[in-house]
């Protein structure tokens, strides 16, 4: 949730319920990167992973007296998106004509769900620690971490010595991995996911 918002979700939810404008906005902005990203992982395409997203918004908006928690609306978002994909990617076997037993494709989908959803997790976890470091780690973590780049790519974007990368890079991943060590509030699966990723 941006800066600019700062509610409980105690509060954010009550708001919510009432249909206030800056409370739907602000479960919008939460939301939303990380349910695209999530269904974006299942079907593999960015304007169909937007449709379905801004379709479970729709939906939670409508019936927004029904959520009596964060963590519920939160649950339904992802339940909705989950199974929205699911029958696009049904759909599109359909079209396609390809011939798979129901069983065994139902089994592989419910795995790649649930990859999908701790990946995810994952990376809104490792975004959200990421904007806490100092802004020299920030900047290079966030080159090195969510984009991808060379320690030579980051020290040519960034104007920064190349060993200077390499000290803010390594300082920067012993942060974050300290950070996600002492969440108690992390699920195994995610902090090991998490972990692995920063493992670079």
């Amino acid at each position: 949730m941006s800066t600019d918002l700062p509610y409980e979700d105690a509060e954010l939810i009550i708001l919510f319920q009432r249909g206030e404008r800056v409370a739907l906005h602000a479960v919008y902005e939460r939301f939303l990167r990380p349910l695209c990203y999530f269904a974006g992982q299942m079907v593999e395409d960015t304007m169909a992973s937007e449709d379905i997203v801004s379709e479970c918004f729709i939906q939670a908006f409508s019936r927004k007296e029904d959520f009596p928690s964060i963590a519920h609306l939160k649950s339904f978002l992802y339940t909705s998106a989950r199974n929205a994909a699911l029958n696009h990617l049904k759909a599109q076997k359909l079209h396609g004509d390809i011939h798979h037993s129901l069983g065994k494709a139902a089994e592989q989908l419910d795995m790649d769900v649930e990859k999908a959803y701790i990946k995810t997790e994952v990376m809104q976890l490792i975004f959200s620690e990421i904007e806490k470091l100092p802004p020299r780690c920030r900047d290079v973590v966030r080159l090195a971490v969510i984009d991808g780049k060379s320690a030579q790519e980051i020290a040519t974007e960034l104007n920064m010595a190349y060993q200077t990368v390499l000290n803010q890079k390594a300082k920067g991943v012993s942060l974050l991995r300290t950070s996600l060590l002492k969440n108690e509030l992390i699920s195994l699966p995610v902090l090991i996911a998490a972990l692995s990723v920063l493992r670079i």
